[in-house]
């Protein structure tokens, strides 16, 4: 009787297994659309009693009673977990990167932009203006010519101010996208923490929260496109012989470098950019790393002294590509910059590039201005600067793309382009302007240290033209570069979600089998107990007394 009996609780325990299965089934079914779902599993053992009758005959079969579930739990593959973020944080950052050359060749790309008839562009075209100019007052004298060569060189002048401010005005749209990005990475960190309070507190009531996990993944999925994380799972004993899971997220940084926790349990870290300002008067937007604190603001540890600043290889994805396109100077960093990145002298965002069209501006300025005589070596009528930082002065050092001017003497008629150095020259001596002219095809040296002290970067010698297709071509090169790197990114990040997507998404065709798998243990664990009432129905009923 007893062993009858004990059947019906084995077909009990099917039937209620295989109902789970179907439940089970069906939630990853109408799941299969919803963004983060990680597919589920019922996980069941079978039961068998740990002990024995004492009376229990050694010819009696010992068959176990049932299944009993054990869990649900998520289908998850760690070690790809692991690699589709860290090919997340790649792809996220050469793309941000990508876009930010994007924005700066929509300001410096000068082709197309011209209106002569080599089209090269507005710059370009303007100092071949300058230059013809020029040679017709070496031709046919200065006079007629002056007004027209200073109406000419004010147009240079004010195209320069204008590519310096579109540049300011990217980098000032960069810092915003800085703030923001700041922003968001501070949300999902707390938003981290909070989950992990959940889900702890979902272990101590024996509830497995799956859907908080999914929720939690989703964060940290989203988080490394900001930043590369290493995330690490570890077991926390709270007492009484229980143990519940522990969340950990650190920067994944280079060799060499801190792996500065972010979140710790119920505890996360904050981030913020300084303004520190360099020697050189450039903004540093350095990234901070505030001390771990919880949700009442109270450190983990009193002692923690915080802000940690975080430096180049720290963080990866977006937010250091943001960071960098506002940071990176190439060839004109100092030491300092490369002893804190090695890359410093090859990586060129805004600054680089406001640099170089300085350096053009001001090697421009300072090889006119010297030929007619800007420093007073020279004796002759409309000697002095053509050029200078300001239109409503004369003073011709700290000039800039950004303030480059004709000289107010310059343009009040004090001063002209002079034909000769020579007081004693006859009338016709041109001498000058032939200078002034050949200077459009003199190589010149563009030493890095003309706009920034102690750059650590080599001159380029060149023309002034050659100097501005120097800086055109160099922005394309790292387009094209960058562009080729972020598609090797794209095929393997691709690659990798695939993976994932096989293993943790919902498929319907693994679904629709185990459907048939639950559906048909269900009906044969129904048809058991059928046949058990009739077996026990005889049994009992059938019995003769």
């Amino acid at each position: 009787m007893s062993s009858t009996f004990g059947s019906f609780n084995t077909v009990r325990l099917g039937i209620y297994a295989a109902q789970k299965g179907l439940d089970v089934t069906g939630n990853n079914i109408t799941n299969i659309n919803t963004t983060g779902y990680t597919r589920q599993r019922l996980d069941q053992v079978s039961l068998m009693s740990s002990a024995t009758d004492r009376y229990h005959s050694t010819y009696k079969v010992r068959i176990g009673q049932g299944a009993v579930i054990t869990s649900v739990s998520q289908i998850r593959d760690p070690g790809l977990d692991i690699s589709f973020r860290k090919a997340q944080s790649d792809l996220s950052e050469t793309d941000q990167w990508l876009a930010g050359l994007e924005d700066l060749a929509s300001i410096l790309d000068e082709v197309g932009k011209g209106d002569g008839e080599q089209d090269d562009g507005v710059i370009l075209n303007q100092l071949n203006d300058l230059r013809d100019l020029i040679n017709k007052a070496n031709t046919n004298g200065i006079q007629g010519y002056d007004s027209l060569i200073r109406s000419s060189a004010k147009a240079l002048c004010q195209l320069f101010n204008s590519y310096a401010d579109k540049l300011e005005q990217l980098e000032e749209k960069y810092v915003s996208e800085l703030d923001q990005q700041v922003s968001k990475v501070n949300d999902i960190l707390n938003n981290l923490r909070d989950i992990n309070v959940q889900i702890r507190n979902s272990d101590i009531r024996g509830d497995d929260g799956l859907e908080l996990r999914d929720q939690r993944n989703l964060l940290l999925d989203e988080l490394s496109q900001y930043m590369a994380i290493d995330v690490e799972y570890s077991m926390e004993n709270i007492g009484a012989g229980q143990q519940v899971e522990r969340l950990t997220v650190k920067l994944a940084s280079a060799v060499g470098h801190t792996n500065h926790v972010l979140v710790d349990g119920e505890y996360a870290a904050q981030i913020w950019h300084s303004g520190k300002t360099d020697a050189d008067g450039d903004i540093d937007y350095q990234i901070q790393l505030g001390a771990l604190r919880d949700k009442d603001n109270v450190k983990k540890n009193p002692n923690d002294i915080d802000p940690v600043g975080l430096v180049d290889n720290d963080i990866h994805g977006s937010l250091q590509a943001v960071r960098e396109l506002l940071t990176e100077e190439g060839e004109y960093a100092t030491a300092t910059d490369q002893a804190v990145d090695a890359d410093a002298l090859i990586k060129r965002g805004i600054p680089y590039y406001q640099k170089a069209l300085d350096n053009l501006a001001t090697v421009f300025a300072a090889e006119m201005n010297k030929l007619n005589g800007a420093d007073g070596t020279v004796n002759v009528d409309g000697a002095g600067p053509l050029f200078s930082n300001s239109s409503s002065g004369n003073e011709t050092t700290a000039i800039t793309a950004a303030n480059i001017s004709i000289s107010k003497a310059w343009a009040d008629g004090d001063v002209s382009m002079i034909s000769s150095q020579d007081p004693n020259a006859p009338t016709d001596d041109r001498s000058n302007l032939a200078a002034f002219l050949d200077l459009f095809n003199k190589t010149l040296e563009f030493d890095p240290e003309y706009v920034a002290a102690d750059a650590e970067g080599a001159s380029f010698n060149g023309t002034f033209e050659e100097m501005l297709f120097h800086i055109e071509s160099t922005l394309a090169e790292d387009q094209m570069s960058t562009g080729v790197i972020l598609n090797n990114y794209s095929i393997t990040y691709n690659e990798i979600y695939t993976d994932r997507d096989s293993v943790s998404g919902v498929d319907l065709n693994d679904e629709a089998t185990s459907l048939m798998v639950y559906q048909k243990a269900y009906t044969a664990a129904c048809r058991l107990m059928t046949v058990l009432e009739t077996a026990l129905d005889s049994l009992i009923n059938g019995t003769i007394v």
